[in-house]
């Protein structure tokens, strides 16, 4: 049973995912795609990882106000039990913030 604040996060995690697949584009698969690779390489990776393995107009769009597609992906593969948060690290770019980010390996 989910709390009615965790509900909420769910339901906007499918949101974006929803929005995100609107338009012609395929910039939701492309970070599905590196999100796979990170999960089978096997090594620890963060957000930052997945955006910089996606093509550089997936990196553009994600810039463009659609970061919250990343995370929710992200979210989601943690929920399936697919990836295991290990830790939190500080990302490098500015918009950050110095705001940490979880580290996450794929799940056995």
């Amino acid at each position: 049973m989910t709390t009615a604040g965790e509900q909420l996060r769910l339901d906007g995690q499918d949101a974006a995912l929803a929005a995100a697949t609107v338009g012609h584009h395929d910039h939701p698969n492309h970070i599905e795609t590196a999100l796979t690779e990170l999960i089978r390489s096997g090594r620890e990776f963060s957000a930052d990882h997945v955006r910089d393995a996606v093509p550089p107009e997936t990196r553009d769009w994600l810039r463009a106000g659609n970061g919250n597609v990343l995370s929710s992906i992200i979210g989601n593969a943690s929920r399936r039990g697919h990836i295991a948060q290990t830790g939190w690290c500080q990302p490098a770019r500015k918009e950050r913030h110095s705001n940490p980010n979880r580290v996450w390996k794929g799940a056995a």
